[in-house]
C-alpha cells in the first residue's frame, strides 16, 4: 500500500460530513465520538454569527485566537487550548483577526 495508490476498502457509512458556511470562509467536519457530535474546522479572519445554539456548544480552540463577540473575551490556543461554552439558547456571535482552528463537541 502507497499514500498515492491506497488499497481500496469495502465502502462504509459515511460517518463525516463537510459543512462551510459564510462563502467558504468557515469550514468544518462534522462526526460523531463516544460522547456525542462534534465538529473539527477553521475560520478565516472575519465575524461570524451562527444564530441561537439549539445545544450546548463546547468550542477548543487549537490554532489561533477566538474571540466571543457577546462577552468580548478572547480564547487562546496557546500556551494551552483555552475553551469556549455556549449554551443552548445562547447567539453564537464570533470573530477572529487571523485564522483559527478548532474543535467543537456538542451537548
Amino acid at each position: 500500500m502507497s499514500l498515492d495508490h491506497p488499497e481500496p476498502v469495502e465502502e462504509a457509512p459515511k460517518t463525516i460530513n463537510h459543512n462551510s458556511y459564510y462563502e467558504g470562509r468557515v469550514q468544518s467536519l462534522g462526526f460523531p465520538t463516544e460522547h456525542g457530535d462534534a465538529t473539527s474546522g477553521v475560520l478565516e479572519p472575519g465575524q461570524y454569527n451562527f444564530g441561537t445554539a439549539h445545544r450546548r456548544e463546547t468550542i477548543k480552540v487549537v490554532h489561533g485566537i477566538l474571540k466571543d463577540d457577546r462577552t468580548g473575551q478572547q480564547y487562546c490556543a496557546e500556551p494551552t487550548p483555552q475553551v469556549l461554552v455556549i449554551n443552548e439558547g445562547e447567539e453564537i456571535k464570533l470573530s477572529c483577526d487571523n485564522h483559527v482552528a478548532y474543535v467543537c463537541y456538542y451537548g
